[in-house]
């Protein structure tokens, strides 16, 4: 589960850690609020739709969000597979035998499409070599159709592919960057020919850039959005992580950049091919540490669900705060740990932390941000992170209602 993961597990469920869009490589845009409103505004087309990321780690909880709130979803992801070479794309150990076919007939009674969620796993500078090969290339696309038109334990294959490949942005060298853009593109440009023909989508999820220049202060331009627009059915645009770079507690996805985000990725990319990937999750940092833990309980910052930080407010008998800078809730507590030293001997610590993480409001405002900018929709990490209220603050923006605020929240 998110809540017991500390920052430096990142391997096989990298998703919390990996999208690492913080301070070190932000560029302070033009503060430009959140949109300039209109009375005559009118979104275009429908409400924003839903997707999410389906963990194989947790199949009952997104299972049960994605089944109570079906009619909302345009898709719907189980994070299942992991790339690791050309040809060789495999199952996570961890994924039930039961979840994917659980998932196709849910996702067939809600008639929305399944995706299959595959995870760049290679070593550092593997899946660039992979595909900068004309040769490993077209292995890599023949792996993948393979996988969307045959895999599962029932072997009726997906509706499409989600491709999280993100070692290029956070293993591999920027000096790289140049050449696996290119080879990228040139990846996604045959994947896409020979998935056309067989009525398969397919998703990136990717960090964002925030101009379309390919400077330091560019984001993950390694991604060149521009060029993906017209390969790709969506992007999911991943705003979250912002403070995970520094290694110091931070927002997770501040609001104004997350606007500030948006509108530099609307002018590279058509806004109805954007799911704004939105967290439902936060993170519990350590901030100080007196006395000598025991050696057993080391203290580490570790991601946090957005309905077990408001389970451990009431379990603790806390009071949370709105920060209205960020948008987002913040908490701060304190544990005991008691054990042995490694001589053996009886030993203390006090560990004082600090919790910031998106509420149902927070995420609510985020969804809206996606509704207010004619954006396809929402992508959230992760189904069965979040509580009740979050479905009924999506609602709400998906209905456009801008000023939203829990039932049971005391904020302003």
């Amino acid at each position: 589960m998110p809540s017991d993961e500390s920052l430096d597990e990142r391997a096989p469920r990298r998703p919390y850690v990996v999208a690492a869009i913080g301070a070190a490589v932000i560029v302070v845009l033009t503060a430009i609020g959140f949109v300039t409103s209109r009375d005559d505004w009118r979104r275009a087309g429908g409400p924003i739709g839903v997707t999410g990321w389906a963990p194989y780690w947790q199949p009952e909880a997104s299972l049960e969000s994605f089944t109570t709130n079906d009619a909302l979803f345009s898709d719907v992801s189980v994070v299942a597979y992991s790339a690791t070479g050309a040809t060789a794309i495999s199952a996570y150990d961890g994924l039930p035998a039961d979840m994917v076919p659980t998932f196709r007939a849910a996702a067939k009674d809600a008639g929305v499409p399944l995706l299959a969620t595959v995870f760049d796993d290679s070593p550092r500078g593997a899946m660039a070599a992979v595909l900068a090969n004309p040769a490993t290339r077209a292995k890599h696309v023949e792996a993948l159709v393979t996988l969307v038109t045959t895999a599962g334990t029932d072997a009726l294959g997906y509706d499409g592919l989600d491709l999280d490949y993100e070692t290029f942005a956070f293993s591999d060298p920027r000096s790289t960057w140049a050449t696996t853009s290119v080879a990228w593109i040139a990846f996604l440009t045959e994947l896409s020919a020979a998935l056309q023909p067989l009525d398969k989508l397919l998703v990136v999820s990717v960090p964002p850039v925030y101009d379309g220049e390919r400077t330091d202060r560019s984001g993950y331009w390694v991604y060149d959005y521009a060029a993906m627009a017209p390969l790709v059915d969506r992007i999911r645009m991943m705003t979250y992580d912002y403070s995970v770079a520094s290694g110091e507690p931070g927002p997770v996805a501040p609001i104004r950049w997350v606007a500030d985000t948006i509108d530099a990725v609307t002018k590279l990319v058509p806004p109805e091919k954007i799911d704004l990937g939105i967290p439902t999750y936060g993170y519990d940092w350590v901030v100080s540490i007196t006395g000598t833990c025991p050696t057993d309980q080391t203290p580490k910052s570790k991601a946090i669900g957005t309905a077990r930080a408001e389970r451990t407010i009431a379990e603790r008998g806390l009071t949370a705060s709105w920060d209205d800078e960020t948008a987002e809730m913040r908490f701060d507590y304190t544990d005991t740990l008691n054990g042995l030293d490694a001589n053996g001997t009886a030993t203390t610590c006090t560990v004082a932390r600090t919790v910031r993480y998106l509420d149902a409001r927070a995420i609510h405002d985020r969804a809206w941000l996606a509704h207010r900018n004619d954006l396809h929709g929402i992508a959230l990490w992760a189904l069965g992170n979040e509580d009740a209220a979050t479905w009924v603050g999506i609602n709400a923006a998906r209905g456009g209602q801008r000023n939203w605020v829990p039932a049971t929240s005391s904020a302003p």
